[in-house]
């Protein structure tokens, strides 16, 4: 798949779901065991990286996985150059590039590039959402600056334990929900992945087939089960507004089995 600005600003709002690329080379050299385990560290990784860091998007959590984080970065810059696309989602644009290299279970890690990206958040977009997660990006930077002992991703990786509350793979979570928004549910942030996707929503510049997957993902996200904080209302309208605003698209038929659902549930999915 050809990656332009419209790949990017999927990455953006968490719709992409992307398969990961394969190695053919390092295969061919490593016997099958080490193959399994060359797997299981990169599953690991991607997993140790969301935990620690909640504002991850899909894509930057798969480029620190796969060892891409040049390649995510030029991905992000060339949402970041297009102009047509509003200040708040060209700066999650650098501030997504800031999270990849700040990360501590990344091999890739420079926190001298990170801190450069947030700053320049704060030059160039003040004001904007990403700014104020940018400062608090920068003083915990800061703050691990400090400490006695510096490890690096492996060794970190090494004595890591998975959350027990962060199951991405739990049955219970529809099959069609991303990464960011499984994500959000599991951890009780989904008003934060909201503000994502709304900006996907409400941007002129931003793509008719992502605007209504970004709808089909606050509708998933508000009737979940495993959301602490239902809303039976604001479920039923994103799926209503997805089947209004795009009634021949490629979701309608799912948004409206949901919305049935959701419509027919009223006791188990409780408004607000």
């Amino acid at each position: 798949m050809r990656l332009t600005p419209v790949v990017t600003l999927a990455a953006l709002v968490a719709l992409q779901t992307a398969c990961s690329p394969t190695t053919p080379l390092f295969v061919a050299q490593v016997t099958t065991g080490e193959v399994a385990e060359y797997k299981k560290l990169k599953a690991d990784r991607m997993t140790a990286a969301v935990e620690e860091e909640g504002d991850l998007l899909t894509y930057s959590a798969q480029a620190i996985r796969d060892g891409k984080s040049a390649e995510a970065e030029k991905l992000y810059l060339t949402g970041y150059d297009n102009s047509h696309y509003s200040a708040e989602v060209r700066a999650i644009a650098l501030y997504q590039i800031g999270l990849i290299y700040m990360s501590r279970y990344n091999d890739q890690r420079d926190d001298a590039k990170a801190l450069d990206y947030f700053q320049r958040i704060d030059r160039e977009f003040p004001g904007t959402m990403a700014a104020s997660h940018a400062d608090a990006r920068i003083l915990m930077m800061r703050q691990r600056a400090k400490e006695p002992v510096q490890k690096n991703a492996r060794e970190l990786l090494a004595t890591w334990k998975p959350q027990f509350n962060l199951d991405l793979d739990k049955p219970s979570l529809d099959q069609d929900m991303t990464l960011l928004s499984r994500r959000a549910v599991l951890k009780d942030r989904v008003p934060e992945a909201e503000q994502l996707y709304l900006l996907a929503v409400n941007d002129p510049a931003i793509p008719p087939d992502l605007k209504q997957k970004a709808l089909y993902q606050l509708g998933l996200m508000y009737m979940a089960p495993d959301n602490p904080h239902p809303n039976r209302d604001k479920a039923i309208g994103y799926l209503r507004r997805l089947l209004v605003d795009y009634p021949s698209g490629d979701l309608a038929n799912k948004a409206a089995r949901h919305l049935d659902k959701a419509l027919n549930q009223s006791g188990s999915v409780p408004s607000s």
